[in-house]
């Protein structure tokens, strides 16, 4: 999603940033990943090889509206 977006709630400005993951020693964004969760005993979720992507959130500069997408890069 590029350019300038409009609120669906309101019509107010959307602004781009991202949701914040911290962890243990690291700031990093958050990521969907396909298909349902499954845990690990060391890690918290096994992960492998599924498809991943960055996750995007636009805000709403008025309402505080937040729109999340998972753009392919």
């Amino acid at each position: 999603m590029t350019g300038s977006a409009t609120c669906p709630k309101c019509s107010g400005r959307m602004e781009a940033g991202f949701v914040l993951d911290r962890t243990y020693g690291a700031n990093l964004q958050a990521t969907w990943v396909e298909g349902a969760p499954t845990k690990s005993f060391w890690t918290g979720l096994k992960i492998g090889r599924l498809t991943s992507r960055p996750v995007t959130t636009f805000r709403c500069s008025s309402c505080g509206y937040l729109e999340s997408f998972a753009l392919s890069t």
